[in-house]
């Protein structure tokens, strides 16, 4: 931890010339937008995904309303892949529904040899005596030149998709007593982003790479950032305190001057009283040392006798 904090203390000290600083400060605003617009963006899509998820049906209401992303080009010119429809919601049966009315039920959708839980959105051409509805896309309508308004099972080469009324979850616009249609509100393009996101086969991995692996890192970041901002503040506690306790003698009363005087001068008696003795100790000791310096000539006659005597 010291380590650490002597590493983000060596930081704080270096000074940033002007330029860095300007450069600093734009790659902060950047980081700061691109971080606004992920969490923003990961926020809605968290929202959508809860509303869509609690819904009876599986999809995204507020209300009455019903938001649905457009998933292909089936309806255009009506409207076009990427589009958001905002449709009713519906839960009645086939007499509640007239003919020339958009519809989304429900369906199945093979993509490769797997099929999936989807939705179609298609436009009401006939409405049977048994209950089943006829629908078709109005690409369809477009390319034979045919108008729902004169649609007869008979038509060569006619493509259909018959749903019930039970299979219905929303209806967009509505047909007057003269036939005459009124569509319903297209929010353009603003489902470009989620159909890329929840394709069938690689939505996963997007969604993992556009929204949760941002938001992980986003999160280390930012608890770098916390770790990082907690250890200076630290640092400059540790700093404030250190200089609270640091003591002048501007600061001291006349006592406390007095005192400490008279401490720091019996100090400096005692080491020169130290000092003095130290002499008259080796004075002292000299005395001792030299009588038996001076005893061994004595004993040298001693030692000559003898060998004299041995001489002898």
């Amino acid at each position: 931890m010291s380590k650490l904090a002597n590493i983000f203390s060596k930081k704080e000290k270096k000074e940033l010339t002007p330029q860095q600083q300007k450069r600093k400060t734009v790659v902060n605003w950047i980081v700061n937008a691109l971080s606004i617009i992920v969490i923003v963006f990961a926020l809605v899509v968290a929202i959508l995904t809860i509303v869509r998820v609690t819904n009876s049906n599986g999809v995204t209401a507020l209300g009455n309303s019903v938001f649905m992303n457009v998933m292909s080009d089936s309806m255009e010119p009506t409207f076009n892949e990427g589009d958001v429809i905002v449709a009713k919601s519906f839960s009645g049966d086939a007499s509640s529904l007239k003919v020339g009315q958009v519809i989304t039920f429900k369906a199945q959708i093979r993509i490769g040899n797997a099929y999936y839980e989807s939705f179609n959105t298609h436009r009401i051409i006939q409405i049977r005596s048994n209950g089943t509805i006829v629908t078709r896309g109005d690409n369809q309508n477009a390319k034979d030149g045919k108008d729902w308004k004169n649609y007869t099972e008979s038509t060569e080469g006619t493509k259909y998709e018959t749903t019930s009324a039970s299979e219905v979850v929303a209806v967009w616009g509505d047909v007057d007593a003269d036939g005459n249609f009124t569509p319903g509100k297209v929010l353009k393009g603003a489902g470009l982003m989620s159909n890329w996101l929840h394709d069938p086969e690689k939505g996963r991995t997007r969604f993992f790479l556009i929204i949760v692996l941002p938001l992980i890192l986003l999160f280390v970041a930012y608890a770098f950032v916390l770790v990082r901002t907690l250890i200076v503040a630290k640092l400059e506690k540790d700093k404030e305190t250190k200089a609270d306790t640091t003591v002048t003698v501007d600061s001291l009363s006349d006592e406390e001057k007095r005192r400490l005087a008279e401490e720091y001068l019996a100090s400096l008696a005692k080491q020169q009283s130290g000092a003095s003795e130290e002499p008259k100790a080796e004075e002292a000791a000299e005395p001792a040392e030299n009588p038996s310096a001076e005893a061994a000539p004595l004993d040298e006659p001693a030692t000559d006798s003898q060998d004299s005597n041995e001489t002898l």
